[in-house]
């Protein structure tokens, strides 16, 4: 196995290739239940993971706000 070879100067690599850490926005939310649910989702996702990728609607939600309407 190779070994990694350290920075002399202190810095991390993985900051500079991933970005700052993320934080959740006060964005997303619009519109009805299924909305709200998907942006809260989409919200903690872009703040937990690098890439995010997209959050998409599953059926089980679109069953579980058919339910609660």
């Amino acid at each position: 196995m190779a070994d990694r070879k350290r920075s002399t100067d202190g810095s991390r690599d993985t900051d500079k290739v991933l970005g700052e850490g993320g934080t959740v926005d006060q964005q997303g939310r619009e519109g009805g239940r299924l909305s709200r649910a998907v942006g809260s989702k989409d919200e903690l996702k872009r703040a937990t993971e690098r890439p995010a990728g997209a959050t998409r609607v599953t059926k089980s939600m679109e069953k579980d706000n058919e339910d609660e309407a």
